[in-house]
């Protein structure tokens, strides 16, 4: 509350970069919003809430895989139902590519637990694909590479398309976008590369 007094938070788009307790912020930020008088179908923003590459690539996660997932599957669901202009979850690959991964596995780690955490949800049996993924975001770190980075984000939106379409049944194009931010940063940003470091 104290962070947000004086922020119209109907007006504005609030990313919150935080995996294990993504679900309690959200929680805190929705109650927030609505004892401003804000309703949260208002509320648009995201949460990062990837807590499959906290065990692969960072280790900072809190509890053991299957409650996390299950935790992260009521968060998707939630957000669906209650918050339908907050992205539920952004998978990130930038934490791969830091870990050591290259372009190629770097897409094809974000994709799998992107897959994961689809596959969590639809296994429920509440939601389809379609209700539920088009509040699905990704997130990567492009690197010095332009040609290649530009073909990893390529690939990325067919293979993504490809799976939501095949795999899930998606109907719908919006549930079929590859929606992602990059950014440079990183491993990419180290004071020998002379390239990006100009004076």
């Amino acid at each position: 509350e104290v962070l947000f007094d004086g922020i119209p938070l109907d007006k504005i788009s609030t990313s919150f970069t935080i995996n294990g307790t993504a679900a309690i912020l959200l929680a805190f930020y929705v109650a927030a919003a609505e004892k401003k008088g804000v309703p949260r179908e208002k509320l648009t923003g995201t949460i990062q809430n990837d807590i499959l590459k906290e065990y692969a690539s960072r280790g900072t996660w809190i509890w053991p895989p299957e409650p996390s997932l299950r935790l992260i599957a009521d968060t998707i669901e939630f957000c669906a139902a209650e918050v339908p202009r907050f992205n539920a979850i952004s998978v990130a690959g930038a934490h791969f590519r830091d870990a050591g991964a290259n372009a190629v596995q770097e897409m094809a780690f974000t994709l799998a637990d992107g897959v994961t955490y689809c596959d969590t949800v639809v296994e429920r049996g509440r939601m389809t694909i379609d209700q539920f993924a088009p509040q699905i975001s990704f997130f990567f770190y492009t690197h010095g590479d332009f040609f290649e980075e530009i073909a990893k984000y390529r690939a990325g939106r067919r293979r993504w398309a490809t799976i939501v379409r095949e795999r899930y049944g998606a109907k719908t194009d919006k549930a079929a976008m590859f929606r992602f931010g990059c950014v440079s940063g990183g491993a990419s940003l180290y004071a020998p590369q002379a390239q990006n470091n100009l004076v």
